[in-house]
């Protein structure tokens, strides 16, 4: 009989039947030779959100997801008129809201967007799509749960968060390669082995997305940047950036052993370096800096994962709960029934979650959202 993965787990909570089954599946696949499942994990199609896989050769594409490249962009400001930050109620919460809806569509651009890259894509197919939704898209957010949010940290110093990913670029991607994937019999999974043409392929591909998601942000940025914190005498402090991804597979060391290490919805942290763990739109995003667990591979999680499907919270959460539970956060009330799924009930507790790997990352700060901007 095949030997199966060992699964290291570090959850905050039970694990659900589905996911328990949905784990047991990924570690009969072929040449998985660990899992490491993070305290955020949750139920996400053919494989869970908040997992990292090991293997020696095969390439997992769905172990990496759609959204290649999606991860978190985190930058200090400073207020240039007074130079104190301590009390959020002095700034114009409603300007700054609309600046930001101003500054970054949800969706789509007016006009093109140049993103350049020395990578070209490996289909024509692909190339064509880059030319036409990915220069469209570049610089704007997304929906479900990206978001853009202002917080202020326990000394009073606000900071932005921006959370996206390559937008449609990298279902693209990832749906362009799994039809030219083997189907692995014992598990349904689709792999491609890395050293082959279309293991090349796929990789070049990833690369190109994760560097769209990463100019993305980037772009995000610098558009609130010069469009809204200018007129409210707001910088960005580029010193303090953290800029990582939490959907990528990548060549890796560990323990003398060179794996590829899928991240689906989990950080890799080197130990020291810094890196941002949010809860949801309405409680603590937590700086942290990693230990490098050897058996979580390097990772954390990379937020509080959902506690709730999104169906199951927006039949279970009222207009009247979602404003009870960001009270003290601005956000667009007119769209609370559209937000119902990405109420922080809906969500694990986050506090929980960071307790259930502190093996895995060191809290250095806690930072409280002021304001969120989600699509």
């Amino acid at each position: 009989m095949s030997k199966t993965a060992n699964i290291k787990c570090w959850v905050s909570h039970r694990l659900t039947e589905k996911v328990g089954r949905a784990l047991r599946n990924l570690s009969a696949a072929k040449d998985v030779q660990t899992i490491a499942v993070m305290p955020d994990v949750h139920l996400a199609g053919d494989v869970c959100n908040g997992v990292v896989v090991a293997t020696e050769s095969m390439l997992y594409p769905q172990c990496v997801g759609g959204d290649i490249g999606c991860g978190y962009l985190s930058v200090d400001l400073a207020v240039a008129d007074s130079g104190c930050t301590s009390c959020e109620s002095t700034l114009p919460l409603s300007e700054i809201w609309l600046g930001v809806r101003s500054a970054i569509p949800i969706n789509k651009h007016v006009d093109r967007i140049g993103f350049e890259s020395d990578l070209g894509l490996s289909s024509a197919r692909l190339q064509s799509d880059a030319e036409r939704e990915g220069r469209l898209q570049l610089g704007t957010l997304g929906r479900g749960n990206h978001f853009v949010e202002l917080q202020r940290n326990e000394h009073g110093t606000l900071s932005l968060l921006i959370h996206s990913g390559s937008r449609s670029m990298g279902q693209m991607i990832s749906t362009w390669h799994l039809k030219n994937a083997s189907v692995d019999p014992r598990s349904g999974l689709k792999h491609i082995c890395a050293e082959s043409e279309l293991g090349k392929a796929f990789l070049n591909d990833l690369e190109w997305a994760r560097r769209y998601a990463a100019v993305n942000r980037l772009e995000m940025l610098r558009a609130v940047e010069s469009s809204v914190l200018s007129v409210m005498n707001m910088a960005v402090d580029w010193t303090s950036l953290i800029h990582h991804d939490h959907n990528h597979v990548q060549h890796e060391t560990h323990d003398d052993r060179v794996l590829w290490v899928h991240r689906k919805g989990a950080q890799g942290l080197q130990r020291n370096h810094a890196a941002v763990i949010p809860g949801s739109m309405g409680t603590t995003t937590y700086l942290v800096q990693g230990r490098h667990h050897s058996e979580s591979l390097g990772s954390c999680s990379h937020g509080a994962g959902r506690l709730m499907s999104r169906k199951e919270a927006a039949q279970r959460v009222s207009v009247k709960a979602l404003r009870r539970q960001m009270s003290n956060v601005w956000f667009n009330e007119r769209r609370a029934k559209t937000l119902l799924d990405e109420a922080p009930s809906a969500y694990k507790d986050i506090r929980k979650v960071m307790k259930a790997q502190r093996d895995l990352v060191r809290i250095v700060g806690r930072r409280e959202p002021v304001l969120n901007y989600k699509g």
